[in-house]
């Protein structure tokens, strides 16, 4: 949640100032050059603790502390598991899973 709040906040330190350096006709290219410094600058200067909170979500999400898959998600996970399991002893092992009319023979 702190990684989407330290998003908007950005989003909206570039577009104001964006928005404004058009509206004032200096031109496309300089008003996203200008306001990426000031969002930049701005972000820097003021939004360290957010930052740092966003970047824990981050590490979190990735470093694998953070339980990001549904318990449905796991659940389909772990049957699959038990499903190729199966598949690979039956092709690791072929004369302990084979059907009983092939034992006849």
């Amino acid at each position: 949640m702190a990684f989407l709040k330290y998003s908007l906040v950005r989003a909206a330190l570039f577009v104001v100032p964006f928005v404004v350096f058009l509206l004032l006709g200096i031109g496309g290219v300089l008003s996203a050059v200008y306001a990426c410094i000031i969002a930049f600058a701005v972000s820097f200067l003021f939004l360290h603790g957010q930052r740092n909170a966003a970047a824990g979500d981050v590490s979190d999400v990735f470093g694998g502390r953070k339980k990001v898959r549904a318990r449905r998600e796991v659940e389909d996970a772990e049957a699959e598991d038990a499903i190729d399991e199966a598949q690979r002893s039956d092709e690791e092992y072929p004369e302990f899973h084979a059907p009983d009319s092939e034992k006849d023979n």
